[in-house]
């Protein structure tokens, strides 16, 4: 009890910014009216030969960007692998590839999005003319993506600024588990509303990053060896360019859940990693947040695990009880005592009261408990209802499946709840482990090969 009273803030700070931001979260508003800036498209990748979506991520730029008569863009592909110039060579992109002799004060990926920098530099793009609208391998955009970017350069809300992304793609191809698991990553781009308006934030996605280009240009990605650059990048961008400068544009983008089990865990793992690595850096009020954040997934595994035991030592011999209803005998013969049987289903409770104790036993302290952790649990349910339902209605899924999908989630939460909590528990301990017995050798995967 005392483990699940320590999410009731997280649970009433979820709920009041998913109905405050619901109007907002996705931009609808939207009008074509031209007077458009110059944007950069620019996919980070460690390989596009072997990665093959990210072709259909820059078809897809082609075709919102047509079907809205935006033409002032360019797509970059920054890459490792100097393959990617023959195969990407037939598209209309650019093909960055890393040198390998660069060598920034930043690792993985940070150190790629610090190569485009310097590029751009010498090509004289590092101005407030242009903007960079950062994406990964398998982003995905539409027209609404389009037209809600340039609405948000066009009102000049902000030099940064994000929007909700939801995971439809490959979504039947999938583990079930991960897939119906992501649910809860698109329930939390509602948190991410307040965060953007509210910097710095404590989350910032690496894709469905809008950015000034003289801006990135000046915070860059020199952070050292860390994990969760796009954080940091959302923690610096703040320091230096203060509390109006970043927003919500409200444009989509379209990604897919990992494919299994193992790049679920190592995808979370890396996220939590970061975080950690970053904490040193932050201010004290944002550190506490960052603490309490991390600390929630940690219980929450502690928690999960707990609660399920706890379930199962207590129901299962009732549940055992109740179908125990058939008697045996030498001869092999059957009985069914139907009396007996709906006598058990009764009176299961009887001697432990669970039921109907707070009808005529009522504690006020226990009742008003009891009501906080049932909204609690009910919030955590309904994210991954209406993250469910994001993320399917850009699918093709018939009606009766989705339904199908949603019943599997409710049943399956708690599952899916420990197998989203349990990388940061387990990495919490790793982490620290390292860092107080290995002297900080631990072993980094930020570019762990993720199937796409």
């Amino acid at each position: 009890m005392i483990l699940w009273i320590f999410f009731i803030p997280n649970a009433v700070k979820l709920f009041y910014r998913f109905v405050r931001n619901n109007k907002q979260f996705i931009e609808k508003d939207l009008r074509r009216i031209p007077n458009d800036p110059k944007i950069i498209f620019q996919i980070t990748t460690k390989s596009a030969t072997k990665t093959s979506v990210v072709e259909r991520g820059i078809q897809s730029i082609i075709d919102s960007c047509k079907s809205t008569k935006y033409g002032k863009y360019e797509i970059l592909i920054v890459t490792e692998d100097p393959k990617d110039i023959k195969t990407l060579e037939s598209m209309p992109c650019k093909v960055l590839c890393v040198e390998k002799s660069f060598s920034p004060n930043a690792i993985k990926k940070a150190r790629a999005l610090q190569f485009a920098i310097e590029s751009r530099r010498k090509l004289k793009k590092q101005n407030s003319d242009h903007w960079i609208f950062h994406m990964d391998d398998e982003s995905y955009v539409v027209p609404q993506t389009i037209l809600s970017i340039l609405k948000f350069i066009r009102e000049k809300k902000g030099i940064a600024s994000e929007g909700p992304i939801f995971y439809p793609l490959k979504f039947e191809k999938a583990n079930r588990i991960t897939a119906l698991a992501e649910s809860m990553r698109a329930f939390g781009c509602f948190e991410c509303v307040t965060h953007m308006h509210n910097p710095p934030p404590i989350h910032m996605h690496g894709s469905n990053l809008l950015v000034r280009s003289d801006v990135e240009d000046k915070i860059g990605w020199e952070f050292g060896p860390i994990l969760a650059e796009d954080q940091r990048f959302g923690y610096e961008l703040f320091k230096k360019y203060g509390r109006n400068s970043m927003g919500w544009h409200g444009g989509i983008l379209l990604e897919q859940p990992p494919l299994d089990i193992k790049d679920h865990f190592m995808q979370r793992r890396r996220w939590v990693i970061g975080n950690l690595q970053n904490i040193e850096n932050f201010s004290r009020l944002f550190k506490a947040r960052l603490i309490y954040k991390c600390t929630s997934f940690f219980l929450g595994f502690v928690s999960g695990v707990i609660s399920l035991a706890l379930a199962f030592y207590i129901n299962i011999p009732k549940i055992m009880s109740v179908f125990s209803y058939a008697s045996f005998d030498w001869n092999n013969n059957i009985n069914f005592d139907l009396y007996l049987w709906f006598d058990r289903i009764v009176h299961i409770n009887s001697s432990y009261n669970e039921i109907f104790r707070p009808l005529f036993d009522i504690q006020v302290f226990d009742s008003t408990l009891a009501l906080i952790l049932l909204f609690s649990s009910t919030v955590w349910l309904l994210g991954y209802q209406v993250g469910l339902f994001l993320n399917l209605k850009y699918t093709r899924i018939g009606r009766s499946k989705r339904i199908s999908l949603h019943i599997q989630t409710f049943l399956l939460a708690p599952f899916l709840g420990l197998m989203e909590s349990f990388p940061a528990f387990y990495s919490i301990i790793e982490f620290y482990f390292f860092k107080l017995i290995r002297h900080n050798k631990l072993k980094s995967y930020d570019f762990y090969v993720v199937k796409k």
